[in-house]
């Protein structure tokens, strides 16, 4: 007997503040702060969140406070915050994704933009940022740069130097704030690691 999926786009609002950084820890006020969403509504999703195994809470003084389990159930809830995420950035900046969407046979690795588009901050003329983990066409990368008159930089890792690479300053930045484009599972589990 099929169950209906209780998830709504509030649900994916709220789940996707902890998509910056899955060790980020949240008490209702601030998470209604951030999400258009009453203190009840956010109340209601954090408990069903939490009876999911998805968020734990904890009490801090006099505030409650909610933290992304390290649990498959959450895994599959970020990795649906992930997609939502991307789907709001396609909606957001049709051109962009666009480029993205030409660039993306160039890598058959691990990939997620960063930068101003990631942050919601870019302009008309921003360049692309992306993080590869592995190898890419750099040749098809620079051929659709031109043709779309758009600047792409691409910052490659190795699969080892990634993963040990929890003090690099650009891994920071990404794991606060990106896109995953390809293979959202690899960045979601090496985050939930960290």
């Amino acid at each position: 007997m099929s169950k209906i999926l209780d998830i709504t786009e509030n649900h994916l609002k709220i789940l996707s503040l902890y998509t910056n950084g899955y060790d980020s820890d949240y008490y209702i006020r601030e998470i209604c702060r951030h999400v258009p969403v009453s203190h009840g509504a956010a109340q209601n999703i954090l408990n069903s969140l939490e009876e999911k195994g998805v968020l734990y809470s904890e009490i801090r003084g006099r505030l409650r406070v909610f933290k992304l389990r390290n649990t498959p159930a959450a895994k599959n809830h970020i990795l649906l915050a992930e997609s939502y995420k991307r789907l709001k950035f396609s909606e957001k900046y049709p051109f962009a994704n666009r480029i993205i969407y030409r660039v993306l046979p160039a890598f058959s690795c691990p990939l997620a933009l960063f930068g101003s588009y990631s942050s919601g901050l870019a302009e008309e003329h921003s360049d692309i940022d992306l993080l590869c983990v592995g190898d890419f066409d750099l040749p098809l990368v620079e051929k659709i740069s031109k043709m779309f008159r758009t600047e792409i930089n691409v910052k490659k890792y190795n699969q080892e130097v990634f993963k040990e690479g929890l003090h690099d300053h650009l891994l920071k930045e990404v794991y606060k704030n990106h896109v995953y484009l390809k293979c959202p599972e690899f960045f979601v589990e090496w985050g939930l690691e960290i």
